[in-house]
């Protein structure tokens, strides 16, 4: 694997509701516990999107005939930003040991993938995700779509949510150095994962 700046750099992907944030909890909390300690960080792509940007993409719900954010296209979120953040983090002379960027596009934005030391892979069948989404998003009160119902939540995964992952982040998986399964037991892979990120970063 190509080290890219001071430190090691681990991109997870997945589908939307995949479990790609429960495996990011699961390996800082493994690193943590090393002995010494793995200093960490974590770039959340979730943390770029600008819903209020002229820029940002929209889809109108056939159900509603409103416009909301498409959140599940890589124009999005604010790449050049992002890379700008993982270059400077990395790169700094204070740099965490391993850096992780998690999100949907992470294997499909090019120059985020170049520069990724380990890439990770999460993935689960689509009906599972999508019962975990709609099940997320009832119980995140504030959601504008929660606010309007179960069909609107339904109606979004199916016109955004799994075209996005057809289009962009399923085909991006034949990038991915590790494959991992969204329902898998975390307490027993995140180890698993953590061994190879010390192996690489040796």
């Amino acid at each position: 694997m190509q080290r890219n700046g001071r430190g090691f750099i681990v991109g997870i992907a997945g589908g939307s509701a995949s479990g790609k944030s429960a495996l990011t909890r699961s390996l800082l909390g493994v690193l943590a516990e090393a002995k010494p300690a793995i200093r960490t960080q974590v770039l959340h792509t979730d943390s770029y999107f600008n819903p209020r940007s002229p820029d940002m993409p929209t889809l109108v719900l056939s159900t509603t005939g409103k416009a909301v954010p498409d959140f599940n296209r890589p124009d999005s979120i604010d790449a050049e930003h992002l890379l700008s953040d993982l270059v400077s983090i990395s790169g700094a002379e204070d740099a965490p040991d391993v850096l992780i960027v998690e999100g949907l596009m992470v294997l499909h934005l090019p120059g985020i993938r170049e520069r990724l030391d380990l890439r990770l892979f999460v993935e689960l069948g689509d009906d599972v995700r999508a019962l975990r989404r709609l099940i997320r998003n009832l119980e995140h009160r504030g959601d504008p779509l929660a606010d309007q119902g179960a069909a609107s939540i339904a109606t979004y995964y199916l016109e955004s949510a799994k075209v996005g992952h057809a289009r962009y982040v399923e085909p991006s998986r034949v990038h991915a150095d590790l494959i991992v399964r969204g329902d898998a037991d975390y307490a027993r892979i995140a180890p698993m994962v953590a061994a190879v990120i010390r192996d690489a970063r040796s």
